[in-house]
This record gives C-alpha cells, sequence and structure tokens, in this order.
C-alpha cells in the first residue's frame, strides 16, 4: 500500500511530459475552436440582448400608441357625446319655440271666432232691435194712438226685449 503514496520521479516526468503535451495539443488544435465557439456564443447572446432591447423598445412605443389612441378615442367620445347633448337641448328649445308658435297661432284663430262670433251677435241683435222697432211703428201706425198709449206700448215692447234677452 505504501507503493501506491509514494512518489517516483519518473512518473512525475512523464506525468509532466503528458500534461505539456496535452497543454501544447489542446492550445495548438482546441483553443481556437473553443475561442470561436465562444465568441460565437458572444455574439449570439449580444444580438438576443440587442434584439431584446429593440423589442421592448417597440413594445414601449406601441404601448405609448395604443395609450394615445385610447386617449384620442375619448377625448373624441367626450365631444362626441357634448355635440349630441347640445344637438338634443337645441331641438328641445326648438320644439318649445315651434309649440308656442302653435299655441300663440291657435289663441289667435280663438281670438278671431270669438271677435266673429261677437260680431255675429250683434249684426243679429241689431237685426232683432231694428224688426222690434219697426214692429212698434207699424203697431203705432196701424193703430192710430194717442200718446198715452204710445207710451205703454213702447214700454211694453222694452220689456219683451228685456225677457227675450
Amino acid at each position: 500500500m505504501d507503493g501506491l503514496l509514494q512518489i517516483s520521479p519518473g512518473l512525475i516526468i512523464w506525468t509532466l511530459v503528458n500534461f505539456g503535451l496535452y497543454l501544447f495539443l489542446l492550445a495548438r488544435f482546441g483553443y481556437k475552436p473553443l475561442r470561436t465557439a465562444l465568441e460565437r456564443r458572444e455574439q449570439t447572446i449580444a444580438e438576443s440582448l440587442r434584439s431584446a432591447e429593440l423589442a421592448r423598445a417597440e413594445a414601449q412605443r406601441l404601448l405609448a400608441d395604443a395609450e394615445e389612441q385610447r386617449k384620442r378615442a375619448h377625448a373624441e367620445m367626450v365631444e362626441l357625446l357634448r355635440q349630441a347633448r347640445e344637438q338634443a337641448e337645441h331641438l328641445v328649445a326648438r320644439a318649445a319655440e315651434e309649440g308656442e308658435k302653435v299655441k300663440q297661432e291657435k289663441l289667435r284663430e280663438a281670438q278671431r271666432e270669438i271677435e266673429r262670433m261677437a260680431a255675429d251677435a250683434r249684426m243679429k241683435l241689431q237685426r232683432e232691435v231694428a224688426d222690434l222697432a219697426l214692429r212698434a211703428a207699424q203697431k203705432l201706425l196701424a193703430e192710430q194712438l194717442d200718446s198715452e198709449r204710445h207710451r205703454r206700448l213702447i214700454e211694453q215692447t222694452i220689456e219683451q226685449l228685456e225677457h227675450t234677452n
């Protein structure tokens, strides 16, 4: 067992020669491909980082654009609602004006009708008074009354007129 833990100078030299040979072969044939692979990996990582940064910047820009569009749409909606409210108020005011005009026209028509009816009633009353006066005059002439009788006949006619109206 002691042989395993013993240091042998020949073994050390051969181990160093083997190590040097492996180091030389690795440096001569393995270093370039290893370095190239590491550089490619580094470039791939750098490109991925640049792509990720560009994608993040694009996402930020798209998000900002979307937010701006949302704000514009909201502003347009508010403006449309304001215009709709304004139009509704205008329509209500116009309808009220039209209603007032119609009401005033109906009142004028009713007033004209009342005035026409009053004029008709006055004309009828004048005709009746003229007719009664004519009848009274006919009676007077027909009977050739004295003044006392004439006065009584006029009073009777006036009383008849009062009772008829």
